[in-house]
């Protein structure tokens, strides 16, 4: 079953640097994030601040949201079980 939206804003977690949010499988709430690189295959030059990276997403929402659904059906979890990391290779 494919996630969905859950409309959840973007969230900079300063310790990797990367974006998160949350999407849904039915009740269920999955945390999606994507990383540096990954945000930098689709927007080379975002800025490299909180606001740039929170933007970058953004911008480019829809295509992470259909990166983490097409890796959360393959099953493609972290070793944390719990978040999905979208990687440049994702991409």
């Amino acid at each position: 079953m494919p996630l969905t939206s859950a409309n959840d804003p973007g969230h900079w977690d300063f310790r990797t640097d990367g974006v998160y949010s949350y999407m849904t499988n039915g009740e269920r709430r999955v945390r999606c994030a994507i990383t540096d690189r990954a945000l930098e295959v689709l927007e080379p030059n975002f800025g490299r601040t909180e606001k740039g990276r929170l933007d970058a997403f953004e911008r480019h929402r829809a295509v992470i949201e259909r990166a983490a659904s097409a890796k959360f059906d393959t099953q493609g979890w972290e070793d944390d079980r719990i978040t999905i990391l979208i990687r440049a290779a994702d991409l």
